[in-house]
């Protein structure tokens, strides 16, 4: 497992320009979003002192009765970013092919990667909706949980009560984890076969899943070294702290080596399935062998 994820991590060095492309239309969207919400954020705080504190200080009670006192003002940023999200999931989705195909080019070239990413579309497209109802179906299964440990709960402290509700989320981030898995495997079956269908390789996908629970633990272990990268950015940001606009500046600039660094980890999330599903290939469809007679004059 360790072995795949070398490799993946070498594949994805090798090819610079597929991570800093996808960290730009990242950094795109995200814009889309930042500029108007920080111009809108100085516009309602305007000679408030609320600003004043939050850089001296960050204060959670502030931020919170700011942001209820603002709320008409930052109400059309949930549609905006509901907007964004999708647009975001449906690139990933466009990217998905291409990145794909990257790893089997000596060089990134940026026209193969873009032919890729079309071609693939269609199919990963249309295994997304599938995945998006078998999500639909495990959260609402997952809701079921969280129904019956608030009953367990009832009746308790606070404490007891969120340490009951410890289990459903895990259960939660276990189910959206394991569909995300499906995607990335089903992918690369797509990838694999052109003549393979969304459906079945949805199914096959959950199969291969279901049947090596490694696919599972390789990509858990890409999440922890998110999430320690992510520790590593907060003990810097507590260490340097947001207290002027010159430490604020600093601390931008660190936040966006750490998010060229999730990027560069989410690639290896599809690019580590792709790399394992090769060292433990399936047959992807079956082929029929016609016997042809030769018949002698």
């Amino acid at each position: 497992m360790l072995k795949i994820l070398i490799k993946s991590f070498h594949q994805i060095y090798q090819k610079p320009k597929l991570v800093l492309l996808l960290y730009a239309v990242g950094f795109i969207l995200a814009m889309l979003v930042a500029r108007p919400f920080y111009v809108t954020f100085l516009n309602e705080a305007n000679t408030s002192v609320a600003l004043d504190k939050l850089i001296a200080d960050f204060d959670f009670m502030i931020f919170t009765d700011f942001f209820h006192q603002s709320q008409k003002a930052f109400r059309p940023f949930v549609p905006l970013v509901f907007v964004l999200g999708l647009v975001y999931l449906l690139l990933n989705t466009f990217f998905a092919g291409g990145t794909l195909d990257a790893t089997e080019q000596d060089k990134f070239k940026f026209p193969r990667f873009f032919e890729a990413s079309a071609q693939h579309f269609g199919r990963f497209a249309m295994l997304l909706v599938f995945l998006f109802i078998f999500l639909m179906v495990l959260v609402s299964l997952a809701g079921m949980f969280f129904f019956i440990f608030a009953a367990i709960a009832e009746g308790g402290s606070e404490k007891d009560y969120i340490l009951w509700m410890i289990p459903p989320v895990l259960i939660l981030v276990y189910f959206i984890g394991f569909v995300v898995i499906m995607g990335d495997y089903g992918r690369v079956m797509l990838f694999k076969s052109t003549t393979l269908s969304p459906y079945s390789a949805f199914w096959k996908a959950f199969s291969y899943i279901f049947k090596r629970p490694t696919t599972i633990a390789l990509f858990w272990l890409i999440i922890v070294l998110g999430i320690i990268l992510s520790v590593v950015y907060l003990s810097i940001d507590s260490l340097i702290g947001m207290h002027s606009g010159l430490t604020i500046f600093l601390m931008f600039l660190v936040q966006q080596v750490f998010v060229f660094g999730r990027t560069f980890l989410k690639i290896s999330t599809q690019i580590a399935a792709k790399n394992y599903f090769e060292t433990r290939p399936i047959e992807l469809e079956k082929v029929i062998v016609v016997a042809e007679t030769a018949e002698e004059n």
